[in-house]
């Protein structure tokens, strides 16, 4: 199983964060990761739209950066938002010129969104977000292939279309987001790689690449984990800001067990639910050394995945700390594994 790291280049200014440092450190770790860290195997980068904390906006720029910055790590998205970064053909395009870049190093992951607020702000629909991911990725699907075509859709339309120049990789690879059974099927029909994010525990994660497998899956599997190497009290206000307010609900929901067995969903995010152990327990990595190894081994031996992409990069942590979290994963974490 190989490692990542996701980066989704938050400033919140509570926790005294400037953009324009988060910027230039970000760079930094990753640059000092592909050099020093040859445990971790790629960087997956993030996109939403308007939120106060600079939640990355641009990610095909930012992966561009990277690509400059470093020699080895693969440079991933997870995930770009088709619907809203316009004709699906420049999005292909750019996809093109940062495999150039990096010598063949880059995947693409797209999804179509979920926030209304989003697609307000881009004078989009929220209901058409389906069919112009489709069709969008149609689009990047024979982009990928060299060849010139044309395209007629509801949303989009190309004429004698050809790619241009060609990527290092023939065809770059794919990725899918899919939280529900209808996702998943979308990706074993199109044979991409399946991406699962960050909010299920680990029992239900396996049932989605389980149901995933058994449906004919044969493309690569990912899943994002929030992550830390030390106490969770350090991290817990982190992780506070960043499901209490960012993820808050309804856009994205917990689903819990209560002591009398029910199940039932986090609604209100003041909800005691953020402060009690089942809030992190098998579904975030926290730990010291030998527990974040213990639970990567785990989720390894469990969901037999490919590649696990861990979140060190909290909302907020500093440069400095964030730099020790990424010299404990690389020089006592992963040699654990081996």
């Amino acid at each position: 199983m190989k490692i990542g790291l996701m980066y989704s280049m938050q400033a919140p200014a509570r926790f005294g964060v400037r953009t324009v440092d988060l910027y230039r450190e970000s760079l930094a770790q990753i640059a000092w990761v592909d050099e020093h860290a040859p445990g971790v195997d790629s960087v997956w980068l993030t996109e939403h739209h308007g939120f106060a904390d600079g939640y990355m906006a641009s990610p095909m720029v930012i992966a561009g950066a990277v690509a400059a910055r470093t020699c080895r790590l693969r440079i991933a998205q997870g995930i770009v938002l088709l619907p809203l970064y316009g004709h699906p053909l420049r999005l292909a395009e750019d996809s093109a010129a940062i495999d150039l870049l990096s010598g063949g190093r880059f995947e693409l992951g797209v999804g179509m969104g979920y926030r209304q607020d989003e697609f307000d702000a881009f004078g989009m629909e929220l209901r058409t977000r389906k069919g112009r991911f489709d069709e969008g990725l149609d689009i990047i699907e024979r982009a990928f292939t060299g060849e010139r075509f044309s395209y007629e859709g509801r949303y989009y339309d190309a004429m004698g279309a050809i790619l241009t120049p060609q990527p290092v990789q023939q065809p770059i690879p794919i990725w899918l987001g899919a939280a529900t059974p209808v996702a998943r099927r979308r990706i074993v029909d199109r044979n991409h790689n399946l991406l699962i994010s960050l909010l299920t525990d680990i029992h239900h994660t396996k049932a989605q690449f389980d149901e995933f497998r058994a449906a004919g899956g044969t493309g690569r599997t990912a899943l994002i984990r929030e992550c830390w190497i030390g106490d969770v009290s350090e991290v817990l206000p982190h992780l506070h800001y960043t499901y209490r307010e960012v993820y808050a609900p309804p856009n994205a929901m917990f689903a819990v067990r209560d002591p009398d067995g029910r199940r039932r969903q986090i609604t209100d995010a003041a909800d005691p639910f953020y402060d009690s152990p089942e809030f992190w327990t098998d579904r975030f990595i926290i730990g010291d050394a030998a527990t974040v190894a213990a639970e990567i081994a785990r989720y390894r031996d469990e969901l037999g995945i490919d590649e696990l992409v861990l979140r060190l990069a909290h909302p907020g942590v500093s440069h400095e700390r964030q730099m020790q979290a990424l010299r404990d994963l690389s020089e006592d974490v992963l040699p654990r594994l081996a």
